[in-house]
């Protein structure tokens, strides 16, 4: 009965490490529905990785989460063999858009009162010195401690929200709506398999 179980466990695993991630993941680019594919997908695969009872050989289940669920979402967020993306995205890899210094007590900051949105939107030093608003109207005072730098915040300023250092260029823009979808599409797959793993076990 083991002997029978085991051989059915083998087959299993072979006809999973056959799922063509790259297939997977171009039918994903297409489809109208992402969210709709990506949960068909894990509907189908999920089970069949953690829902077999007991599982003596951990390795081989994280084998095949990798190849099975995370494969095709690699191949997804690269457009490209993962081996070549995941370098690319290590290489375009940007420093944050927004300051977010937090201000010692004492410290100057700056607001502009050409296009601050109110007074409370500051910018530290070395951002106001990099931005357009050294050259406006402005006011400086001292923080009393616990505040942060405004500068990447577009809700924050009428105009110039970025200082050299922060800038966005166009298609940094487009690289961050890609990271939207992507966070989703992660998202997505995190509910999925901690949803399946609490059921097999209730």
């Amino acid at each position: 009965m083991a002997a029978d179980l085991e051989v059915e466990v083998q087959a299993i695993d072979k006809s999973l490490l056959e799922c063509p991630a790259e297939e997977i993941a171009v039918k994903w680019l297409q489809a109208n529905d992402l969210q709709k594919e990506v949960y068909q997908h894990l509907a189908y695969y999920v089970p069949k990785i953690y829902c077999r009872g007991p599982n003596p050989a951990p390795q081989r289940e994280d084998l095949l989460a990798q190849h099975v669920l995370l494969g095709p979402m690699e191949w997804y967020l690269c457009g490209e063999d993962p081996a070549f993306g995941f370098p690319k995205l290590e290489q375009a890899n940007k420093p944050s858009h927004l300051c977010g210094r937090v201000f010692k007590v004492g410290e100057p900051t700056y607001s502009c009162r050409d296009c601050a949105v109110d007074p409370t939107c500051v910018l530290c030093m070395e951002c106001f010195l990099g931005s357009i608003h050294r050259e406006h109207r402005y006011r400086m005072t001292t923080s009393g401690g616990g505040g942060f730098c405004d500068c990447g915040d577009t809700e924050a300023w009428k105009e110039g929200p970025y200082c050299q250092k922060h800038e966005l260029n166009t298609s940094e823009t487009a690289e961050e709506e890609v990271i939207t979808v992507e966070a989703s599409c992660f998202k997505t797959l995190t509910v999925y398999i901690c949803a399946s793993i609490y059921k097999s076990f209730i």
